[in-house]
This record gives C-alpha cells, sequence and structure tokens, in this order.
C-alpha cells in the first residue's frame, strides 16, 4: 500500500514537473484604442506612431488624424496601457516644446444608463492606482481613461474593476 502511495505522490510530482517545464503560453495581444490630443495637422499621426512603434511590447501602431485615434496593439506584459499613453504624452511635438501630445485609453462599456451607473463607474476606475481622470460617453457605451502617469495601470486592471462594479467592458 505503501509503494502504491509513493508511486501515485511520484508520478503527481512528475506531472507537476512537466507542467512547470512547459513554455509559458504566448501573450494575449490588446489591441486598444487612444483618444490623442495635440494633433495639429496630419504628419502629426506620423510622429506619434514613430514614437510608439519604438517601444518594447508595441507591435503596431496606428494614428487616424480624422478621428485623433491611435489603434495600438501591444504586450501587456510588458508595457501597461498606461505606459502606453505615457510614451504618447512624452512625444516630442513637431511644433515644439511648448505643445505636447496626450492619450486616454478608450473602453467599451455596457450598461451606462443612468446618473448611478454613471458614477459608479467612475468610482470603479477612479480607485485605481494612477487613474487621473475619467470621461464617460454614455450615448455611445464609451469610457475614456486618462493616467497620472505614476503607475502601471492594465487594461485588464481597469477592465475587472467595471466588471466587479457590475459592468461589461472590453478594448475598443
Amino acid at each position: 500500500m505503501k509503494t502504491l502511495y509513493l508511486a501515485a505522490t511520484f508520478l503527481a510530482v512528475l506531472a507537476l514537473h512537466a507542467v512547470a517545464q512547459q513554455p509559458p503560453a504566448p501573450p494575449q495581444a490588446v489591441k486598444a484604442t487612444f483618444l490623442i490630443t495635440g494633433l495639429h495637422c496630419p504628419p502629426c499621426t506620423s510622429t506619434v506612431e514613430s514614437s510608439l512603434k519604438h517601444v518594447q511590447g508595441i507591435q503596431s501602431a496606428k494614428v487616424d488624424w480624422q478621428s485623433k485615434n491611435a489603434r495600438v496593439t501591444f504586450d501587456e506584459s510588458q508595457v501597461s496601457s498606461q505606459e502606453v499613453a505615457t510614451a504618447i504624452a512624452n512625444t516630442p511635438h513637431m511644433m515644439g516644446g511648448s505643445l505636447k501630445y496626450s492619450g486616454a485609453l478608450a473602453l467599451k462599456v455596457a450598461g451606462l444608463k443612468d446618473d448611478a451607473a454613471i458614477a459608479t463607474a467612475k468610482k470603479a476606475l477612479g480607485e485605481i492606482p494612477g487613474v487621473a481622470n475619467v470621461w464617460i460617453y454614455a450615448p455611445q457605451g464609451a469610457v475614456a481613461v486618462d493616467f497620472d502617469h505614476t503607475a502601471k495601470a492594465t487594461s485588464k486592471q481597469l477592465i475587472d474593476a467595471l466588471g466587479k462594479a457590475g459592468f461589461t467592458a472590453g478594448e475598443f
């Protein structure tokens, strides 16, 4: 009986060891939209795109002049949503040092139907370290999150906080 128990324990340890030796699953790429301010002319889009493409963890970036949005695909295990926003803000403006770009993360949020729901969503997001401002666009089912650049808030943290507050949320 003892030998059978030891054999079963040994097999369990081997199985755990085999699982531990497996390479980690590839990270899920985040495809997020950032609302960009400071875009004064179409060439500004290439300035911001070029800056973002040099950030480790960002796989692609496309800035649209008409919508003033950046569509960014990145590995959030290497660079957080907040760090992407910081990279946008740190991009030297092509019209000089007195002008700045900024980026706020846009999220889809269902259920922003009344003032109480809006207040709940703002409170949930405002409790995440690094969140500076939250703008609610209820008719569009959207939220924009501006960061203070002191932490490394991820889109997953923001979406999870909204989920705990009773909302269904995701990236745009």
